[in-house]
């Protein structure tokens, strides 16, 4: 390491001895100079890239998502001003961020530049579930997926009496599977070249968070519609007749409905996932609603409905609530999450692209595990 830093201080000195000449000479720097610059640069700045790759093995995981996301915006940065985007190929931090080269524009002129889109894979967004309420809810998911996400099922079998010397009838038993197939989740999200210079480049709230929050909005429209999205595979809630349908307003008939139709079909509700979801509106209508004519406790109380807890998401159909056992629900996330940053495509207007592509899926196991009420038509 002591050679790379004599190394640097060798090139910053050639470079200064270039500056230095045009200056006493009072004249801008000639082609030859400006061609041995730019290599003087270029090799201080890889050598300075390689130094801080090998520092972050020694640091705490903090300490390396912060250079992790210092090095995205450094390369935002560079992208902004134009500059030379070489020196990230390959470049990986110990937090899981990669920034990589793509050669997905090229412009050929007088110097044969072929210019880079920077591709950032890995940890650069927050997780996609964090803040709205699939994480709360027991939902298994799984990243990084490469092949298949498979459910096993396995349908019940059932014993039967028999006289003492009858010979018992076989009984098959019938394994099956369910399988996710990925879908493609994408966002692109125009930054001004202006909005970043003028936010000090700080990227994880301008764009970043969004694109998570964006991400994550999805899956939950995905998850707790009970309308299937165009291009998706059917939420737990996509039913083509409600369970129960009620009148005017709901019942805790109508809720307690909910809970024995799923246990109903063999399902153990038990298992520390069952949950109602709804709507902020049946929210506040069953806060405000007794369990009894003159009672003077609500259907709703203390984020409890029923003995199980109550979560509240915009994305349940208007006047609806629905009770699941949600570890009978996963979510697949095939292979890399892409953050693909595009500077020429909407150039003439001085905007960048940030683009995100990834693969998921949602897998309902039994579908028998989840029971929606509706208001009548």
């Amino acid at each position: 390491m002591k050679k790379e830093f004599e190394r640097v201080a060798e090139l910053k000195e050639q470079m200064r001895t270039i500056l230095d000449r045009a200056e006493s000479e009072k004249r801008s720097l000639n082609d030859e100079e400006k061609t041995a610059f730019t290599g003087l640069k270029n090799e201080k700045e890889l050598i300075q890239v390689k130094i801080e790759k090998r520092n972050l093995e020694n640091e705490t995981p903090e300490r390396r998502v912060i250079h992790g996301k210092a090095l995205f915006a450094k390369a935002i940065d560079d992208i902004v001003n134009h500059r030379s985007l070489a020196d990230y190929s390959g470049v990986v931090t110990e937090n899981g961020i990669k920034v990589i080269e793509r050669a997905d524009a090229s412009i050929t002129d007088a110097a044969g530049v072929s210019p880079m889109v920077p591709v950032t894979i890995g940890d650069v967004i927050e997780p996609l579930e964090k803040g709205l309420i699939i994480d709360k809810l027991g939902i298994k998911m799984q990243s990084g997926l490469v092949g298949e996400l498979i459910f096993p099922t396995l349908q019940a079998v059932e014993a039967s009496i028999q006289g003492e010397n009858a010979t018992v009838g076989d009984t098959k038993l019938n394994i099956g599977k369910i399988t996710a197939f990925p879908k493609r989740v994408s966002i692109s999200i125009p930054v001004s070249r202006k909005a970043i210079k003028q936010t000090n480049y700080s990227l994880q709230d301008i764009v970043l968070k969004q694109i998570s929050l964006g991400s994550a909005r999805l899956l939950n429209k995905w998850m707790f519609s009970g309308t299937k999205l165009d291009g998706a595979s059917d939420g737990p809630f996509v039913k083509a007749q409600a369970n129960i349908e009620y009148e005017a307003a709901l019942t805790f008939a109508n809720i307690v409905s909910l809970e024995t139709t799923v246990m109903g079909e063999g399902v153990d509700v038990t298992d520390g996932t069952a949950a109602y979801v709804c709507t902020p509106a049946v929210y506040g209508a069953l806060k405000s609603t007794p369990k009894e004519k003159g009672s003077a406790e609500m259907i709703c109380k203390d984020n409890m409905i029923n003995g199980y807890p109550v979560l509240v998401t915009s994305y349940m159909d208007t006047d609806s609530i629905g009770f699941g056992v949600f570890s009978y629900c996963a979510i697949g996330q095939f292979g890399d999450i892409d953050l693909i940053v595009d500077p020429y495509t909407q150039s003439k207007a001085n905007i960048i692209n940030f683009v995100l592509n990834s693969d998921f899926d949602i897998v309902v196991a039994r579908t028998e595990a989840f029971a929606i009420a509706k208001k009548k038509a």
